[in-house]
């Protein structure tokens, strides 16, 4: 299985991720997005038919990728953002049967045509994913038990000696429009633990739910890399996240949930706690 690569850069005070990944054998094609905020800036998408040609190699596919990755990063780092969305708005299905050797050179011309600003690299982590083998996640059971008081012979109150009193009465409710985010099951998490993150997106007072919502899902931390995942809600506002949890013993971590629709930002945290 060829592996994938994400990277944060951050350049003019703006951080960038960068994400390169083989589409697999039955695309044949490698497919570079820059985002910001969860919102993809510009695509890269380059096929190898000629890799095809005579016996495939897994290896040389993945110097492939690698190359095609470090080529966006370094535009990137240069501050070649408007360059990539150019490059990807005039990009064609004509022009995607282009070689990796020449859509490299491109990348390169435009990445040397200005000399390269140093940008502090923050991310570059691989992360390998199946997408049609989800983790199995083990649910955990838990019950608590309230204090419980016992209740003998207490004298009940006839209904007409109750009288129900609302300062409310009267007035309309207030009411919003504002995106609204939530996490749905367990929502304790622990360092080295695989888990599955439910997350509903909806929207104002009525809670109507949000689809097609960008979800990006951050795992931080003060002895580790973050690691970052994205993901999208379905028609009925829901998406689901599998990830493995970094392994640390010491230091703080915590899980970080943003969702945008219609240019509106909304976030969560949730504590991390060492195992």
């Amino acid at each position: 299985m060829i592996s994938g690569f994400n990277t944060d850069i951050e350049f003019d005070g703006i951080v960038y991720h960068v994400q390169t990944e083989d589409k697999g054998l039955s695309a044949r094609m490698i497919m570079s997005l820059v985002y910001n905020g969860g919102t993809i800036l510009a695509s890269k998408r380059v096929a190898y038919e000629d890799l095809l040609t005579g016996a495939f190699s897994e290896k040389e596919l993945a110097e492939h990728i690698s190359r095609q990755h470090k080529l966006i990063c370094a535009a990137v780092r240069a501050g070649r953002i408007d360059e990539l969305k150019e490059m990807a708005s005039k990009s064609s299905p004509a022009r995607a049967n282009v070689s990796t050797e020449a859509a490299s050179a491109t990348v390169e011309t435009a990445v040397q045509t200005a000399p390269l600003q140093v940008a502090r690299v923050k991310v570059e982590r691989i992360i390998r994913v199946t997408p049609h083998d989800p983790v199995p996640v083990p649910v955990p059971v838990e019950q608590v038990f309230e204090a419980v008081e016992i209740i003998e012979e207490r004298k009940i109150l006839p209904p007409e000696a109750v009288e129900v009193v609302s300062e409310l009465s009267g007035q309309e409710r207030p009411s919003n429009n504002k995106l609204s985010i939530e996490m749905i099951g367990d929502t304790k998490f622990k360092g080295g633990d695989r888990s599955t993150v439910n997350i509903m997106v909806c929207r104002g007072t009525d809670r109507k739910v949000v689809r097609d919502a960008q979800i990006m899902l951050k795992v931080l931390g003060s002895s580790f890399r973050p690691v970052i995942f994205h993901a999208k809600t379905d028609a009925n506002g829901l998406a689901k996240v599998h990830l493995q949890l970094p392994h640390f013993h010491a230091g703080r971590a915590a899980l970080l949930v943003r969702a945008i629709n219609g240019g509106e930002e909304i976030e969560l945290r949730r504590i991390v706690t060492p195992g």
